[in-house]
Formats: structure tokens, C-alpha cells, sequence
């Protein structure tokens, strides 16, 4: 009997794991269908939540975590090697609290998201619009990004403090050699 279960808690572990993968293979290629433009080695963890997809462009070697909540309808570049982690919320619109009715009115101001290259987003950050995030940022669990992120910034979940710096040299000279990290960070290929 116990023989029975091992065997059938493997199989739908296995179908499972099916599963996640065809999930994933119609996902990616209903993307790479509808964004702006898509370049290659990108990589979305499960399923996310994404509106306004025709007016996203995602670099190459992007990988988006599991259950990320976007709403693009105002604009979404996303630049080569970055990673974002789960969780995480990107709005490019707001409501318009100028409109003709209050607290705002069905009207919507539309203002692009910005991620350069080589930024890395932590779990649980949520990104306003008009935010512009310039390359080697990273952004720590948990903050809420608006305005211009600083070129290898490093920031926590309160950002008008600067936790620290990346070292510009140590990162210019990996980027010259085009050493980026791959899915989980391994080395890409």
C-alpha cells in the first residue's frame, strides 16, 4: 500500500513538473507574439498578470519571476540581464485625479517605465510611473521605486536612502567582458 502512494506521489510530481514546463513553453511564445519586442534568453518564472503588453520591449537574458503584476499600457523597456523577482508590481498609468470627477475620473495619465541593463529587482518591489532605473541598480525586498534610480545604486525598501554603491570599475570591467549572469545567476552560456 505505502509502495502505492511513493509511486503515485512521483507521478503527479512528475506531471507536475510536465505541466509547469508546457505552461511555461505557451507562455513564452504567447509573449515573444505580443510584446513590442523580445530578445532571446528571456525567461518568465510561472504565470504573471500582464496588461498593455504590446507596448513592452524586454532585452536579452531578462528573467521575470513568478507572479509579477504589470500594467504597461504607458510604455515598459526593460534592458539586457535584468532580473526581476517575484512578486513584484511595475504600473506605467495612473489615475487622473485632474479629471472631471473626484477623488478621479476614468481618464488615465500614461508616463513610460524605464529598467536599463544589468538591474537586478529584489521580491515584492513596486515600480510607479515615469520610474527610470539606470543600469547596475539594485533595488532590495520590498521598495517602492519612483523617480531616477542612481547608475549602480544599491537600495532597500526605503529609498530615499542610499544603502551603498556597486564598485563602477569592478562593474564596468564585467561588463566589458560581457560576464552576465543566467537564470538563478548562473553564468550565462
Amino acid at each position: 500500500m505505502i509502495s502505492i502512494l511513493v509511486f503515485l506521489g512521483k507521478l503527479l510530481f512528475k506531471i507536475k513538473k510536465i505541466m509547469n514546463k508546457l505552461i511555461h513553453l505557451y507562455l513564452q511564445n504567447f509573449y515573444k507574439r505580443k510584446m513590442k519586442n523580445i530578445g532571446r534568453g528571456v525567461y518568465f518564472n510561472g504565470i504573471s498578470q500582464i496588461t498593455g503588453i504590446q507596448e513592452i520591449t524586454v532585452g536579452n537574458n531578462v528573467h521575470i519571476g513568478n507572479n509579477a503584476y504589470i500594467r504597461a499600457e504607458g510604455g515598459l523597456y526593460i534592458g539586457d540581464n535584468t532580473h526581476i523577482s517575484r512578486n513584484v508590481v511595475i504600473y506605467t498609468h495612473n489615475h487622473n485625479y485632474e479629471g472631471e470627477l473626484l477623488p478621479y475620473d476614468k481618464t488615465h495619465k500614461f508616463r513610460k517605465v524605464l529598467i536599463e541593463e544589468n538591474v537586478w529587482i529584489g521580491i515584492n518591489v513596486v515600480i510607479l510611473p515615469g520610474t527610470h532605473i539606470k543600469e547596475g541598480a539594485i533595488i532590495g525586498a520590498g521598495a517602492v521605486v519612483s523617480g531616477v534610480v542612481d547608475k549602480c545604486g544599491i537600495y532597500g525598501a526605503h529609498l530615499s536612502t542610499k544603502i551603498n554603491s556597486r564598485d563602477v570599475n569592478h562593474y564596468e570591467r564585467l561588463k566589458i567582458q560581457r560576464a552576465f549572469g543566467g537564470k538563478q545567476g548562473k553564468p550565462l552560456q
